[in-house]
């Protein structure tokens, strides 16, 4: 038998059940209904959905930052309870420490361990993000393009099991945009994080992720999951591409494309 056979996919995040109610003004505000998804090691899921859909409510509960009122989340089949450094987050909004150097950001989550790894850790996602000779720079010192790239240094210093991302690249312009998406899927695979992605935007999703869930409008629920097997670069004006595109225009509701 063939060694190069390929393993089976393992699960590594599994939602059951999960709804989540918040209150608002005393009244009940259900923003996610009965989630069921399992995420597999090493793939590279996006979620995608109009604002206010509990999107990123779901990534929270799955890094322990909100309990589900129903159901609950999995993660190597243990139940998330808490949040963990071995679950990073990446968000919209810069997470740097302005008065820190990129060397000092990064090294934020490992400083626990001897000064050699600091630095072999370090020198290898700086590197890995196409930052080295910025280390000693200050984020006032940096394009918003270049602060984005020290937030996903400092998540992969920390070998995280789970990287969620909540909408990180919203606030760049388009053409930082398309060139940190080429950087994330380089990264994802040369280490193949697994990777929870919330986006409102179709073509990011498109462009990123191999399974992309789409959820309905409050209370959120999954619509249907749309696998992309496509390789990448995605050829953007083929018609597999095309037809995915639509079916998920269709899926949020928008009908007449211009």
């Amino acid at each position: 038998m063939s060694s190069s056979k390929r393993k089976a996919p393992q699960p590594k995040v599994v939602f059951e059940g999960v709804s989540k109610t918040f209150k608002k003004k005393g009244e009940p505000l259900e923003v996610l209904s009965a989630i069921d998804l399992t995420v597999d090691e090493g793939e590279f899921v996006c979620l995608l959905g109009p604002s206010g859909c509990g999107k990123s409510t779901l990534l929270n509960i799955a890094g322990g930052f909100e309990r589900p009122t129903r159901g609950s989340v999995k993660i190597d089949g243990a139940e998330i309870v808490a949040p963990s450094s071995k679950r990073v987050f990446v968000f919209q909004e810069y997470g740097i420490f302005p008065w820190a150097s990129v060397w000092d950001n990064v090294v934020l989550g490992i400083r626990h361990k001897s000064k050699a790894e600091q630095h072999r850790i370090v020198g290898e996602v700086i590197e890995l993000v196409g930052l080295e000779g910025f280390e000693r720079a200050y984020p006032m010192e940096l394009s918003g393009g270049m602060k984005q790239r020290v937030e996903v240094a400092r998540a992969l210093a920390v070998e995280p099991d789970v990287l969620f991302m909540d909408e990180p690249f919203g606030a760049l312009d388009s053409l930082t945009r398309l060139t940190l998406r080429t950087e994330l899927l380089r990264i994802w695979n040369e280490r193949k994080p697994t990777i929870l992605f919330v986006t409102h935007d179709v073509d990011e999703a498109m462009q990123l992720a191999e399974r992309i869930v789409v959820f309905s409008a409050r209370p959120g629920r999954i619509a249907e999951i749309v696998s992309v097997d496509m390789p990448h670069p995605r050829d953007i004006g083929g018609v597999e591409y095309g037809n995915i595109k639509n079916r998920l225009y269709e899926l949020l509701g928008v009908t007449h494309m211009i």
